[in-house]
């Protein structure tokens, strides 16, 4: 009987393997692509109601206006041996109340060369995206400074030498990463970082310590006033991180955040920072004073629908009292395509940075294709 049993176990796995057997020397004529591209098209449009009490109402003598948008991204990376080649181009059309524009930018050009496992060296036009924070980078030294209204919008990089090393580590630091980074400026090179002829070097340490993300950044410039930062990320729990991010400038002004994001097990996501800067901007770039707060939450599947998720975004000012709320809806059920309505409303005194801008409300419509 055992001998029946045995016999038929080994007939049944010659079968089996019979199945589901396949040739080797086909599997070795695979072709492996040496490239991939992925991107988006979009199309958005804005209505906007006009602040009266805002001091340009009187060149606008209008209670309304439109805005349409389309944007076309493309990222392309080409291997060849231990090389490889990305590149990433944006392409937009504006039409703001009826003044028409379009822009053609490389946002990233980069080639790399990887040595070993270990050593990675880079040269071209790159994005750093140093630092934790959703909607701010006080140490993304070598970054164009990200926009909180459109965080995840991508960013056009400075050319640079970037030498990169990293290494995996067993015991309670678990990785270890050096980032050595030069770059030019001059008037027509690499401009928006410094418009003057200098030098500037940038260093960036990152380390995993036991489940905490610590990164520790140094800029030095020839010219300008040198900059010390660090940051770092953590899980409290499954569903709770924490980060902050502290930098410091040599002619001693500070800047830095501190924020969470919290996902309940309904997975309603809270996202939460305080950010502070020392130097209030220039009153033509977007948030320009000391203080801001901004609180996200994201509701999924919403009453249970597929596809289906609601949102609601409050960005104050934190020294003047004035705010912007928006309020949401997203779908994703058809493939590849997300839409994504929402209604926004600014508020404050007329002198204030929110309370005192051209819009008062807008209703706004993005529809992406990605690819």
């Amino acid at each position: 009987m055992k001998r029946l049993v045995l016999s038929t176990f080994i007939f049944s796995s010659f079968l089996f393997a019979e199945d589901f057997s396949f040739d080797m020397d086909e599997l070795d004529k695979m072709e492996v692509k040496s490239y991939e591209y992925s991107g988006y098209i979009k199309a958005e449009q804005k209505h906007q109601v006009l602040n009266e009490s805002s001091v340009m109402y009187k060149k606008k003598d209008k209670s309304s206006m439109d805005t349409y948008i389309g944007e076309a991204f493309l990222n392309y990376k080409y291997y060849k041996d231990d090389f490889t080649f990305s590149t990433d181009i944006v392409a937009r059309y504006e039409n703001l109340d009826k003044e028409e524009s379009d822009t053609y930018t490389l946002n990233q050009a980069v080639l790399s060369y990887k040595y070993d496992e270990n050593n990675k060296v880079e040269i071209g036009k790159k994005t750093a995206k140093w630092g934790k924070g959703y909607y701010f980078n006080p140490i993304g030294f070598i970054d164009r400074k990200k926009n909180p209204s459109e965080p995840e919008a991508s960013r056009e990089g400075y050319t640079q030498v970037n030498y990169k090393y990293n290494k995996v580590l067993n015991g309670d630091l678990q990785n270890i990463s050096f980032d050595v980074v030069y770059l030019k400026t001059s008037e027509d090179f690499n401009e928006d970082l410094y418009s003057k002829d200098s030098n500037a070097l940038a260093f960036k340490t990152y380390m995993l310590y036991r489940d905490i993300d610590i990164d520790l950044a140094y800029y030095y410039n020839d010219e300008v006033s040198n900059k010390l930062g660090i940051d770092f990320s953590t899980n409290l729990d499954v569903n709770f991180e924490i980060h902050a991010e502290y930098a410091k400038s040599s002619n001693d002004e500070d800047s830095y955040l501190a924020g969470l994001k919290y996902i309940t097990n309904t997975e309603l996501t809270i996202i939460s920072e305080y950010f502070y800067q020392d130097t209030e901007q220039e009153k033509t770039t977007p948030f320009w004073d000391n203080q801001y707060m901004i609180n996200s939450f994201t509701q999924k599947e919403l009453f249970d629908i597929l596809y289906f998720n609601m949102y609601y975004k409050n960005t104050l000012n934190v020294d003047d009292k004035s705010f912007l709320n928006k309020l949401g809806i997203t779908y994703s059920g058809i493939k590849n395509i997300d839409i994504d309505f929402s209604v926004s409303k600014y508020d404050g005194d007329d002198t204030s940075e929110f309370g005192g801008k051209l819009v008062d409300k807008f209703s706004w419509i993005q529809m992406k294709y990605s690819f």
